[in-house]
């Protein structure tokens, strides 16, 4: 099945050109991963393993009830990295202390999920075993890896990914026999996208012919080729290739493709002018892509003038020399590794290795210090995604840093820069080991210490290590304090409030806030005053003071649309919801708790998605709403699979009476609740799920039954119980087209946007029939 638009299905990076050909490989490739639970498609670099393997993935999807993942590895280098750089693709968070890769599998145990693992080869005994462990204890998730050479796990099916067929120049085609053949379709393609209008007619052919020979039909290199098109005739660039091919060609150590590639872009590169050239080979500075704006800061050297490089780009663009993928935070740029490989050896030959890494580095010490502003305001899910994307380039602005002493500072910055985005994306495990360094290294400024003791605390607070997490905000408030860094002060005493109160000392919690709001207030800061209002309500609320809770988190809430941040607001109405709760008014905190997960559904913090959960869960239950406490418990349990956490200790234990009443109020309609609310929590839309009509009621079509033909409830049935339709086809004995088209008609009858809305309904209906009493009619029926 071929996607393309708004079909294209999540977790896949969308294709900017048009797959050409390869309809026997698309065919053999799904084929295979059908069948088997570990396929791994093996090549030379260039020949196109990503994207069969992206293509084929999508065609797959709709037999994975949890889609489709991809874990690209070509930004990683350090082996430690590749459990961590895997779970964050599935949107599993670290947890200082936890095992990610026991976390990952855990996640994934009950998943119906295909992975492609893409850029293996660099990492392969690594990569081979926490696949291994994924498919050992995973039974329905499989995996389509793509390597240059194969794994080595067993069960592995490997499938070599050949080159495009062409014709040899003895026996060129006719018009109308040229786009049989692959290559020339390709090539083709590319060509017309260069010089659009582009006739092959018979001296076309034979040139083309003689291309595609040349070149021995591996895509990248015909892409390279045919991107010359728009300046150069066919003939020209079959005369030039052939000429450069006797240069350079096949003479060299290592298998022939390889050498054909290296000429290949060889001969691309001498076509370049020195503007170009200079920028391409800088450019290999840059690992798992950059934006324009890097673009200008590091490789805007003569002769490639800052208002120039924009322009420039743009030609390596037209040229396929470099990638460009558009993504919700702008324009992203690549190289594939072949012409890394490439430009690395030409920046190290013109001598300018040194000057562009450290620019490089300066670049993202900046980016890093900027975005400790810019996360805590309206742009922080924007920023959050950008550091996300820049994580390979922080990783070599680091290594650069701590290869020389006089760089050290530099690192310090960086690392001190990056922890609200280590604790908000959850990369903690990471985050430990830069902070850490930090405070390991002699030197460095009092200011850089004080910011690396918050995040190491930050990380310790929230797995549940709050002694530790106490001495070290005690530590950077010390520091901040010596130092004169108030706003750092004011963070660190911001955190500590509520990690004294967790250790049992209300006294001293409250007067930590209080002073952070003292802090705040003198620094006109207005996010660090509403931040101390809600950790000061927070903090009181543990304490069980709810009297002087409620009205500092009335407070907070007031002061938060000034922030910027909507987080401050969904903050605040989760602890002024914990008050009414403790208060007996759970009808109001619903309203405020659905709100604060409406905010949080749209920011990449789940563990505040998990904190909402469960007061929802509460609140629930105590307004005697069973069915709903009963899937927020499902929800609650898969969140914390995900984030790595639980609830603290002291919610926790009002969590766990809630379980243990549940069952009893819910009879048989108990674990089918929490079993759809499981499958809620695997995406972040929880309220449209549990109110898909938008009111605190249930939506009208669970309230008076599923208008559904009998047919249609059963597979809404399965679907509740998370099957795909491919599996609900096997289960029924019909055609996978046939549960399509009732998966769709269920969703339109029913007013769904998708699967976990159905489930909810559902499920909700189904309780329903078995909690209320039965007429007397039916009873006697019964």
């Amino acid at each position: 099945m071929t996607r393309a638009g708004s079909d294209w299905p999540p977790g896949l990076p969308v294709p900017l050109t048009a797959f050409v050909g390869r309809e026997r490989e698309l065919a053999e490739v799904t084929r295979l991963v059908a069948a088997n639970r570990l396929v791994t498609l093996v090549g030379a670099g260039g020949v196109g393993k990503t994207r069969l393997a992206i293509e084929a993935a999508a065609g797959l999807v709709d037999g994975f009830g949890d889609g489709v993942g991809l874990i690209d590895l070509s930004a990683v280098s350090d082996p430690v990295l590749l459990p961590g750089v895997a779970a964050r693709a599935l949107g599993v968070e670290e947890r200082a202390g936890a095992g990610v890769e026991e976390r990952l599998v855990r996640v994934l145990r009950d998943q119906q999920r295909l992975l492609v693992v893409d850029n293996c080869e660099h990492l392969r005994g690594p990569c081979a075993d926490l696949v291994a462990a994924v498919l050992g204890s995973c039974p329905q998730v499989v995996v389509l890896a793509t390597s240059r050479e194969n794994l080595g796990v067993p069960g592995e099916v490997t499938w070599r990914v050949p080159s495009l067929a062409f014709p040899w120049p003895e026996h060129p085609p006719t018009a109308s026999q040229m786009e049989s053949f692959e290559a020339i379709a390709l090539f083709l393609a590319r060509a017309r996208a260069a010089r659009p209008g582009l006739v092959a007619g018979r001296d076309e052919v034979a040139a083309i012919t003689s291309i595609c020979f040349h070149l021995d039909g591996i895509p990248l290199a015909l892409e390279l080729a045919a991107a010359r098109a728009g300046a150069l005739s066919l003939e020209e660039i079959a005369e030039r290739l052939t000429g450069c091919f006797e240069l350079l060609g096949r003479s060299g150590a290592g298998p022939a493709r390889h050498q054909t590639l290296r000429a290949s872009v060889e001969w691309s590169h001498q076509l370049l002018s020195e503007p170009e050239r200079a920028l391409l080979r800088r450019l290999a500075a840059f690992t798992g892509g950059w934006g324009l704006e890097a673009t200008e800061a590091v490789c805007a050297l003569p002769p490639v003038a800052p208002e120039e490089a924009a322009g420039v780009l743009a030609t390596l663009v037209d040229k396929s020399l470099v990638q460009v993928e558009q993504t919700p935070v702008g324009s992203r740029y690549r190289l594939l590794e072949v012409i890394r490989a490439f430009t690395s050896e030409r920046l190290a030959d013109a001598g300018e290795l040194a000057v562009v890494r450290e620019r490089h580095a300066g670049y993202y010490v900046e980016l890093a210090e900027r975005s400790a502003v810019m996360l805590l305001g309206p742009g922080l899910a924007v920023w959050a995604a950008r550091l996300d994307q820049e994580s390979g380039n922080m990783r070599a602005a680091r290594r650069w840093c701590a290869e020389d002493p006089a760089r050290a500072d530099a690192g310090r910055r960086l690392a001190a820069g990056l922890y609200q985005w280590w604790t908000i994306r959850g990369h903690l495990v990471e985050g430990t080991a830069w902070l850490e360094d930090v405070l390991a290294r002699d030197g460095g400024q009092e200011r850089t210490r004080a910011v690396a003791l918050i995040g190491l605390g930050l990380i310790a607070h929230y797995p549940g290590e709050q002694e530790r997490a106490r001495d070290l905000l005690t530590r950077s408030v010390e520091y901040s304090q010596r130092c004169g860094y108030q706003r750092a002060e004011a963070r660190a005493l911001l955190h500590l409030g509520p990690v004294r109160a967790l250790c049992g000392d209300p006294a001293g919690a409250a007067q930590a806030c209080d002073r952070a709001l003292v802090v705040a207030r003198g620094l006109d800061d207005t996010w660090l005053e509403a931040c101390a209002l809600f950790r000061s309500a927070f903090t009181r609320a543990l304490s069980g003071n709810i009297a002087e809770a409620k009205p500092l988190a009335l407070a907070s809430v007031a002061l938060s649309p000034q922030t910027g941040d909507p987080r401050l607001r969904g903050y605040g109405l989760m602890t002024l919801a914990d008050c009414l709760i403790r208060e007996g008014n759970p009808g109001e905190a619903i309203g405020l708790l659905r709100d604060a997960l409406g905010v949080f559904e749209t920011l990449p913090e789940r563990w505040a998605l998990l904190r909402a959960a469960s007061l929802l869960a509460e609140a629930c239950g105590a307004q005697g709403d069973w069915p709903r406490a009963a899937m927020l418990l499902g929800v609650v349990e898969t969140l914390s699979d995900r984030t790595g956490g639980r609830p603290y200790a002291h919610f926790q234990a009002r969590l766990d009476t809630l379980a243990s009443r549940a069952p009893g109020e819910l009879g048989q309609a108990w674990n089918p609740a929490r079993e759809a609310g499981r499958v809620l929590g695997r995406g972040d839309q929880i309220t449209t799920a549990l109110w898909p009509d938008g009111t605190r009621e249930a939506a009208p079509a669970a309230q008076s039954g599923l208008p559904l033909t009998p047919r249609e409830r059963e597979v809404a049935e399965l679907i509740a119980r998370g099957l795909t339709n491919r599996q609900i086809a096997t289960r029924l004995f019909i055609a996978e087209r046939t549960a399509d088209t009732h998966a769709g008609r269920i969703m339109a009858k029913l007013g769904c946007a998708n699967r976990a809305q159905v489930a909810a309904i559902v499920v909700a209906t189904s309780m329903r029939t078995l909690t209320e009493p039965a007429s007397p009619g039916q009873s006697a029926a019964r």
